[in-house]
């Protein structure tokens, strides 16, 4: 039960980081398994590595808290494979349902957060100020288009990962504003797509981009967990203020209703500004619909956090 547990949460990961928007971090976060993963990673040397040369394999397993890492990351690659072409879908075809869904998740998280780790002082109300400037000015910045070298993609692998290991800032919308996300999506796809009909040269051509996209996946997670794992040890209550900060900050990311308006500079460049449900220039705001997915996205944090109470009876 324990693992399955682990390897729900992890699928819920993986499909938040599809969407940009919403961070993997926040479900790590708020379903009580964010400092064992940041510490799990941590975990990973080059000396624990050296251990299954000399056949220690048991040690090495134990040592890297395999079990939860296996679950999870098991859990967040299958639900990348298996949703990606679902959530495509839904970002193109209901945005008003997907993004409504993810707000009531998102607002019953900060909520959560700031009633179990939030401390109300000066110093905190500070970072958690910094936390939501920092994230809301992310999520207006220009979306970056250009050719893309091979160097770049491992650029956009390292800084995509480490906002998706920080609550409230997506790292598929880092890789939106990077210009990487729809060529990464496709890559996905195209990687999918090559187990029913192979073809030499788009194999060569999706292993090459995967593999340094990975790579900087890798290094990132490497580096940036180090450095949050310290903060969480040392300015453990300032960490979580300036955490929930950039959730909060990220609200209008993912507010459903959103019209779309020119730059005064280029017409051509299009910005989305969030709107009430009577502004939107859409063919219908879809109240309804929204306000049960909000609902549900809510009460799936109460349900994630009764588990979390579970897990923790079981260890």
């Amino acid at each position: 039960m324990k693992y399955f547990l682990l390897y729900i949460k992890g699928v819920l990961m993986g499909a938040a980081d599809l969407v940009p928007g919403v961070s993997g971090g926040t479900i790590a976060l708020i379903t009580g398994i964010y400092r064992e993963l940041l510490e799990s990673i941590n975990e990973f040397s080059w000396e624990k590595i050296k251990l299954l040369k000399n056949g220690r394999f048991k040690e090495f397993w134990k040592l890297i808290n395999g079990p939860f890492l296996l679950s999870l990351f098991t859990g967040a690659f299958s639900s990348i494979l298996l949703l990606s072409r679902v959530l495509e879908w839904l970002i193109n075809n209901e945005p008003i349902a997907l993004w409504s869904f993810f707000l009531g998740l998102l607002t019953a998280s900060i909520l959560y957060l700031i009633k179990t780790e939030f401390k109300y002082n000066l110093k905190s109300l500070f970072f958690l100020l910094v936390g939501c400037v920092i994230s809301y000015l992310i999520t207006q910045l220009s979306v970056f288009t250009n050719e893309l070298p091979i160097w770049y993609i491992f650029v956009a692998g390292f800084f995509g990962i480490s906002a998706m290991i920080l609550p409230g800032l997506s790292g598929a919308y880092i890789l939106v504003l990077m210009g990487v996300y729809k060529k990464i999506l496709s890559n996905v796809r195209q990687a999918q797509d090559l187990f029913f009909n192979f073809n030499q040269e788009q194999f060569i051509e999706v292993t090459s981009t995967l593999s340094v996209f990975i790579l900087g996946i890798f290094t990132g997670v490497k580096v940036f967990s180090k450095l949050l794992s310290w903060l969480l040890n040392h300015y453990h209550q300032i960490t979580f203020a300036f955490l929930i900060g950039l959730m909060i900050g990220a609200l209008s990311k993912v507010w459903p209703w959103k019209n779309k308006i020119s730059s005064m500079g280029d017409k051509d460049l299009k910005f989305d500004i969030a709107v009430l449900p009577q502004n939107f220039d859409g063919s219908s705001p879809e109240i309804e619909k929204s306000l049960i997915l909000m609902f549900l996205g809510f009460i799936l944090i109460l349900v994630l956090e009764q588990n979390k109470i579970l897990l923790k009876n079981e260890t």
